[in-house]
């Protein structure tokens, strides 16, 4: 590693450090928008992720060692037993319920597009008057 190396490496720390404060500036500025033009719930899957994991090891652990303050036997067997498959289920559903999330924000945006270009396609179409015969409006002569 020669000084050019050791020169350039704050550097990037610095630039990865303005960057992070320009990202969470920008996050903020998005969280207090009250009109709501932009939606972040999106960017924070991954941290409410994070935080359902977190949640459901505590869970367990806290079922795990209250087992304990029973008896052993309850303890090692909620250690070894129910707390692995009760944070499996916990992150599983969570898991499957940030999904569902996130694809109800993609389905906003795409029929948000698509509303955009019906309207675009919809301009450019002449107007059929169908309704004025349904509602008895003119009717056809020969009758």
């Amino acid at each position: 590693m020669d000084e050019r190396d050791e020169l350039e490496a704050p550097e990037g720390a610095a630039e990865q450090f303005l960057n992070w404060r320009e990202r969470m500036r920008e996050f903020l500025r998005q969280l207090f928008d009250m009109q709501f033009q932009q939606l972040i719930t999106p960017r924070m899957l991954p941290t409410i992720y994070l935080l359902a994991i977190v949640a459901s090891g505590y869970a367990v652990l806290a079922f795990a060692v209250e087992g304990f303050a029973r008896s052993t036997g309850i303890g090692l067997f909620r250690l070894l037993v129910v707390a692995p498959a009760g944070f499996m289920v916990l992150v599983t559903v969570s898991r499957i319920a940030l999904e569902f999330l996130l694809v109800v924000f993609r389905l906003a945006v795409d029929v948000s597009q698509m509303a955009g270009h019906t309207g675009d396609i919809a301009s450019g179409l002449p107007r059929i008057q169908f309704w004025k015969g349904l509602l008895g409006g003119s009717r056809p002569r020969g009758r």
